[in-house]
């Protein structure tokens, strides 16, 4: 009878320490609390955005903390992609601890809904607007139609790319040997000539065209396919 009843009182010692133990242990899900309120507090990131956190070591046993958890970052810009954030306790029993957090960020951004090829006009037909993962992509890539639209395509591209900057050039509206009119306006009047293209032209571009009339090489400004604007 002695035995078992020590046997009882050792079982109960244990189980006590155990839980006084857990009781004193600061929790997991606090430190992860800690740290997805300090991301939401101090991200500036454009669209949506997605957390998610790398578990903590289910072994990890830290003192119960007396004051609020600290979060912080070596820096103060918490950017799209894997960042390191820290928690500690400031309290009388201090600790600290690291932990890595995996932000991805969604915007709304063109993308093609047809292939293209290299070398042609992009026009609306080819493009769709979608939700996508822009974590890692360039800041060039192009959120609204009107960025793209008309612009000749660089390379080959399939459907679903969402499309960049990089991607595409402004169309050659004027090629070198091109006839084009030569317009001059003022507000009293208005000259219009017949002309020679000497180099390509994109739009707004300024090139040397030459005067069929006269001979002379002027510059002009490429207004669209076979006009270009001389100001005097």
């Amino acid at each position: 009878m002695i035995k078992n009843t020590s046997l009882i009182l050792a079982l109960t010692f244990i189980l006590f320490t155990t839980a006084h133990a857990e009781q004193n242990s600061q929790s997991l899900e606090s430190i992860a609390e800690a740290v997805k309120y300090y991301v939401e507090q101090n991200i500036n990131l454009p669209g949506e955005y997605e957390m998610s956190l790398t578990p903590l070591d289910s072994r990890l046993n830290l003192p119960q903390c007396t004051e609020p958890l600290e979060a912080f970052t070596t820096t103060d810009l918490i950017k799209a992609g894997r960042t390191t954030i820290g928690v500690r306790c400031n309290a009388e029993k201090k600790w600290s601890i690291f932990t890595s957090v995996i932000i991805k960020t969604y915007q709304m951004v063109v993308v093609l809904s047809q292939p293209i090829q290299r070398g042609e006009i992009i026009t609306r037909q080819h493009l769709a607007i979608e939700k996508r993962e822009v974590s890692t992509l360039r800041e060039n890539f192009v959120t609204q139609l009107e960025q793209i639209e008309n612009k000749q395509a660089m390379r080959q591209l399939s459907t679903g790319t969402i499309l960049s900057l990089r991607y595409i050039v402004e169309p050659k509206l004027i090629k070198r040997g091109d006839k084009v009119v030569i317009s001059t306006t003022k507000p009293d009047f208005s000259i219009r000539m017949s002309g020679i293209a000497m180099m390509d032209g994109t739009k707004e571009q300024l090139i040397s065209v030459k005067n069929q009339n006269s001979g002379r090489l002027i510059n002009a400004t490429v207004i669209e396919p076979g006009l270009v604007s001389v100001n005097y």
